[in-house]
């Protein structure tokens, strides 16, 4: 046990994040460490507007770092000095960094750092899609992610598949890198009543999807697979989270007529998603690439069938408690569908789920990753 643990954290992903995974990780574990050792101090450097809340504990301190964020006219001219100026005020306030340890949300690195520093993995997405993540800013941030990663001394990987994926593409020494898989809030859970609030209110049976649908998430394959189903007129398609419904995505429902089946819910609350969980006839996870996956803890904490297609973090996360399908090919994922209402809720099944969610837990999380902070030093 060391005499004071010091830890600066760029707390960045506050900045760019409304919700999600990542900002979950770090609002949950955070101060989950500072209670696990009392010697650790945590300080959370942000340099512009939040968009959520700072994880709170009397171990935890915050420091905003002045940010100038417009130029003057003409453009060109201003902008290099206006982000020199920004990176020398936040090497003033980081400070050189001896005996801390630095750890950054979201893949920043200070340019003259003493200390040691550790980088969380989430995943490859965008190495592994390029043809996803195309033009001058996603080269500089795949730049700036390799960075971080390269320079950190100790790495974490949210899932084996993660770390698989960093060792082939990074090449990287085995030993720098630990596996520390995320966890689920406890709100997940199975219910009694299922009772809805009316800003959620459905009638009918459905099914769930849960998060963005852009990109490597496969939802038009869902879209599809749905349309086609035979039972799509009595069962509806609930989606949560993500962007409001694009154009080109309005479209294609159209086009396959599923368009008053399908209905979207944004901005619910934890317990409003538990619930949806508990309702629902099925939550399909269609993607053809995840780092790690939450949803799927929630949706088996909550005793929900889980339809998901065969990828290798899936099928290490929840093992054999899916139905599972080709995400390529949309008549399997209609027989899973099928597969999945026949067996329904079934007591086994959601036991073998909630076994597997009691193997993962945020105290586990955080408990692991002071053990990484720790291995730094040695």
């Amino acid at each position: 046990m060391f005499d004071k643990m010091e830890v600066v954290v760029d707390g960045i992903i506050y900045q760019l994040q409304l919700r999600g995974g990542i900002s979950r990780i770090f609002s949950e574990i955070l101060p989950r460490m500072c209670s696990i050792d009392d010697s650790l101090r945590i300080c959370i450097l942000t340099q512009d507007l939040l968009k959520q809340s700072l994880p709170m504990h009397a171990h935890i301190t915050s420091r905003p770092i002045p940010y100038i964020n417009r130029c003057l006219y003409p453009k060109r001219l201003w902008e290099p000095m206006i982000r020199i100026v920004n990176e020398s005020m936040f090497r003033l306030k980081v400070g050189s960094g001896r005996d801390k340890i630095w750890h950054s949300t979201y893949y920043t690195t200070p340019e003259k750092w003493a200390g040691y520093s550790v980088a969380t993995v989430h995943d490859m997405v965008f190495e592994l899609f390029p043809q996803f993540y195309s033009g001058p800013n996603f080269d500089l941030f795949r730049q700036r992610k390799r960075l971080s990663i390269r320079r950190a001394d100790a790495v974490i990987c949210v899932s084996n598949t993660t770390r698989q994926d960093v060792l082939r593409l990074y090449e990287l020494d085995a030993d720098k890198l630990h596996v520390v898989p995320n966890a689920c809030s406890d709100i997940f859970r199975r219910l009694d009543g299922t009772e809805l609030p009316k800003t959620a209110r459905i009638e009918q049976p459905f099914l769930l999807y849960v998060g963005n649908r852009g990109r490597y998430k496969n939802f038009d394959v869902l879209a599809k697979a749905y349309s086609l189903w035979h039972r799509r007129k009595e069962v509806a398609l609930v989606l949560v989270g993500g962007r409001s419904i694009s154009e080109s995505e309005q479209q294609l429902m159209e086009e396959l007529a599923i368009a008053k089946q399908v209905k979207l819910l944004r901005d619910i609350d934890d317990e409003t998603l538990c619930r949806l969980y508990n309702r629902a006839l099925a939550f399909v996870y269609p993607s053809v690439y995840e780092g790690f996956g939450m949803p799927l803890l929630e949706a088996m904490a909550c005793g929900c069938p889980i339809v998901a297609s065969r990828i290798p973090s899936t099928i290490e996360v929840a093992g054999n408690c899916p139905i599972y399908f080709d995400p390529a090919e949309e008549d399997d994922l209609i027989n899973a569908l099928d597969s999945a209402l026949s067996r329904g809720r079934n007591p086994e099944h959601a036991q073998i789920g909630l076994e597997k969610v009691r193997t993962y837990s945020w105290d586990k999380t955080a408990a692991q990753t002071l053990e990484v902070y720790r291995s730094a030093y040695t």
